[in-house]
C-alpha cells in the first residue's frame, strides 16, 4: 500500500495544493511553513487517537487568507494488495486504487467519502477503515519523559501478550518466587535498627494525643512491597561498565524513546491491519553525526510508508532528492516545490549522484543562496557582508562554493526547489584547439565566463530568454579569436551585451576574476600595502598564489577597510541576494 498523493484544499495555510509522496518521504521547509499541518491533514484521515470531536475542527482551521468556507483533504492510495484492506474497501477499490476524502464546511459537519476515483467518491460512515488502516505519529511537542513511560508500558504489554503459553507459565512461576524473595527482603529491612528506632518518639507522642492512637503504630512502608506494583513501575535506565546511570540528557532520551517506539511498532506488525508512520523532527538534541545515523536507522527500520519532517541538513543528506517534499510560502500560502516527490526532481539532482552531502543539502533550508566559484570568493563575500551590514544568518542566506566552475548542478537544485539564487563567476580567458582541417589545428582564445553562463542558459534557463539565446547563436563566433591576439572589439561588445542581459537573472560576471576585480576597486591601496607590491599585475600575481590562504590573511588584517567597497560593482551580488531574501519574506508576509 502506498499513499501516492495528498490534496489539501482550504485547510490552515494550504489553499489548493497536491503533494506527491513516496514510500519514505522527507518534508522540509522553514519554521511555520506548514510541515506539521501537512502531517495533521494525514492524521485527520488516519490517526485513531483523534476523536470524533477532534475531527470537527475549528473555524481557525480554515484558510484565513482565502477566507475559505470549505475544506477538503483527499488522498490517493495505490498498490493495495493487503487482504485486510481489500475486504475493508470492497467496491470502493479498483485495480488496487482507492481515494479517501475528508470534507467539511463552517456551516456543516464533516463527512468521509471513498471511491475508486475522485468522480466516484461516496459518503461513508465516518472513518470506517480506521481499524484496518491507520497512522502512528510522533509529534514535535513530545514530552520525552512521559512518552518513554507510556511507550515502556506499551512495549511491555505487547511483549507479554505475544508470549507463548509455556513462557507465560514460566514467568508466573518466576513472579511467585520473586514475591517470596521480596517479602524476605522487606522483613530484613523492617528489622534494621535505625528504621525501628526512627519512629519510637513519634509513636509515643501520638499515643499521648488520643487514646485511639494507642493501638495504631506508625511505620515506614517499603514502596516495593507489592511485586505486581514493582513490576508495573519499572524504569528505563542504561548501563555503562555494569553501573546503572540516570537518564537525563535530552539527546540520549530522544534516542531511547525512538528506539523504544520503533521496537513497539515491530512487535505490533500484523496481517490484520496496515499502519504507516510520521515522525516530526527526530533530530532533537542530537549532534550532526547522530542525526545522520538516526535518519539512516529510521529508513532501514520501516518497510511501511513513513513521513519525516526536519530542519536538519544532516537528516536531509540521507534522502534521495525524489523523496523530498520542499514546502515554502508565497503570499502567506503554503506551496510545494515541483509538486513534491517526483522523478523529475531526481533527474535534476543526478549530477550529485545518489545522495547529497550535508553542504549541498543546506541549500534546502535557505531563503536564497549565493553561488561562487571557490573558497576565496566565499571568504571574501562573507567578510564583505559583515562590513556592509548584510546579516546573512538573519536573512537565512548561504554562500556556497561550487569548488570550481560546475555551477549547473547547483542551479538545478535551486530551480527544482524554487530557491532564489545569485551566481557570480569569473570571465577569464581560456584557450582551446580548433581543427580547421583533418591535419591542421589552430589555437583560439575565448572568454570562458561568457561560454559558461550561456551554457547554463541553453540547458537550464531557456524559458523566457529566447531573445538572448538567439543573440548568442548569431554572435557566438565573436567570442573566439586567435591566441596571443588582443581581445577583439566584437568580443568586448559581446561580453558587455551578455553581462548586462544576465544580471536581470541575478548572474554576475567579473571583468576577469576576483583578484583583478579587487585591484581595480577602491581596495587596491590596501592590497598593495598588504602584499608589498608596486603594480596591479604584481599584486594580482601574489593574490593568486595560495588564493584562499592569502585571502584569509588579508581579511584578518583589513576587515574594516572593506567598507570602501560599498556601492562598488563587486558588492552587487551581495546587495542582490539581500533583496531576494527579503522578497521571499515579503511574499510570505
Amino acid at each position: 500500500m502506498l499513499i501516492e498523493w495528498i490534496k489539501i484544499n482550504g485547510f490552515r495555510n494550504f489553499d489548493n495544493e497536491t503533494i506527491n509522496l513516496a514510500n519514505q518521504t522527507l518534508i522540509i521547509g522553514a519554521n511555520d511553513v506548514g510541515k506539521t499541518n501537512l502531517i495533521y491533514a494525514l492524521r485527520i484521515l488516519f490517526d485513531r487517537s483523534l476523536s470524533e470531536k477532534d475531527l470537527e475542527l475549528y473555524d481557525s482551521d480554515y484558510n484565513v487568507i482565502t477566507k475559505a468556507q470549505n475544506m477538503e483533504i483527499t488522498v490517493k492510495i495505490t498498490e493495495i494488495q493487503e487482504d485486510c484492506l481489500i475486504s475493508t474497501f470492497k467496491g470502493d477499490l479498483q485495480s488496487g486504487v482507492v481515494y479517501i476524502q475528508y470534507k467539511n464546511s463552517k456551516s456543516g459537519e464533516y463527512t468521509i467519502l471513498a471511491g475508486h476515483s475522485e468522480e466516484t467518491l461516496e459518503v461513508k460512515q465516518s472513518r470506517f477503515y480506521i481499524k484496518r488502516l491507520n497512522m502512528e505519529c510522533v509529534n514535535t511537542t513530545r514530552n520525552l519523559t512521559s512518552l518513554m513511560k507510556r511507550e515502556r508500558n506499551q512495549i511491555l504489554n505487547d511483549s507479554k501478550l505475544s508470549l507463548a503459553e509455556k513462557l507465560m507459565e514460566a514467568d508466573e512461576k518466576s513472579i511467585g518466587e520473586m514475591k517470596v524473595d521480596l517479602n524476605t527482603m522487606n522483613s530484613k529491612i523492617d528489622n534494621l535498627n535505625y528504621i525501628k528506632k526512627s519512629l519510637e518518639n513519634v509513636n509515643a507522642e501520638l499515643g499521648d494525643l488520643a487514646i485511639h492512637n494507642k493501638s495504631q503504630i506508625l511505620s515506614f512502608k517499603n514502596a516495593n512491597s507489592d511485586i505486581v506494583q514493582m513490576l508495573d513501575n519499572l524504569e528505563l535506565t542504561y548501563a555503562s561498565d555494569n553501573e546503572t546511570l540516570t537518564l537525563g540528557g535530552e539527546g540520549r532520551n530522544n534516542q531511547i524513546f525512538i528506539a523504544t517506539w520503533v521496537a513497539k511498532q515491530k512487535n505490533r506488525r500484523t496481517l490484520e491491519k496496515v499502519t504507516f508512520f510520521a515522525i516530526e523532527e527526530p533530530e532533537a538534541h542530537l549532534h550532526p553525526h547522530q542525526q545522520r545515523k538516526l535518519s539512516n536507522y529510521l529508513l532501514k527500520n520501516f518497510a511501511e510508508q513513513v513521513f519525516i519532517t526536519t530542519h536538519s541538513p544532516h537528516i536531509a543528506s540521507e534522502f534521495r532528492p525524489d523523496k523530498i517534499v520542499k514546502l515554502y510560502q508565497k503570499h502567506k500560502l503554503t506551496k510545494v516545490a515541483r509538486g513534491g516527490c517526483s522523478e523529475a526532481i531526481k533527474l535534476d539532482f543526478d549530477d550529485f549522484g545518489y545522495r547529497l552531502d550535508a553542504i549541498t543539502s543546506d541549500v534546502f533550508f535557505v531563503n536564497a543562496v549565493l553561488l561562487v566559484e571557490g573558497p576565496s570568493e566565499k571568504l571574501f563575500y562573507t567578510a564583505l557582508s559583515q562590513k556592509l551590514n548584510i546579516d546573512l544568518d538573519y536573512l537565512n542566506v548561504s554562500i556556497i562554493s561550487v569548488n570550481g566552475i560546475g555551477f549547473k548542478p547547483y542551479v538545478k537544485i535551486c530551480l527544482a526547489l524554487d530557491i532564489p539564487f545569485v551566481l557570480r563567476t569569473d570571465n577569464d580567458i581560456f584557450n582551446k584547439s580548433h581543427k580547421v582541417s583533418p591535419s591542421v589545428s589552430i589555437e583560439l582564445s575565448y572568454q570562458a565566463g561568457i561560454s559558461r553562463v550561456m551554457g547554463i542558459y541553453e540547458e537550464l534557463l531557456e524559458r523566457g530568454n529566447e531573445a538572448l539565446l538567439e543573440y548568442w547563436k548569431l554572435n557566438q563566433k565573436d567570442n573566439e579569436w586567435l591566441e596571443k591576439v588582443s581581445i577583439p572589439e566584437k568580443a568586448k561588445l559581446l561580453s558587455e551585451y551578455i553581462t548586462k542581459a544576465i544580471e536581470k537573472d541575478n548572474i554576475y560576471l567579473s571583468m576577469k576574476d576576483l583578484e583583478n576585480d579587487l585591484v581595480e576597486s577602491k581596495l587596491y591601496s590596501f592590497l598593495k600595502k598588504f602584499y608589498n607590491t608596486t603594480t596591479k599585475k604584481s599584486t594580482v600575481k601574489k593574490m593568486q598564489k595560495a588564493k584562499a590562504e592569502n585571502m584569509l590573511s588579508f581579511l584578518k588584517s583589513n576587515i574594516n577597510n572593506l567598507e570602501v567597497l560599498k556601492g562598488d560593482k563587486i558588492a552587487e551580488p551581495l546587495e542582490q541576494i539581500k533583496i531576494l531574501a527579503e522578497r521571499v519574506v515579503l511574499n510570505n508576509g
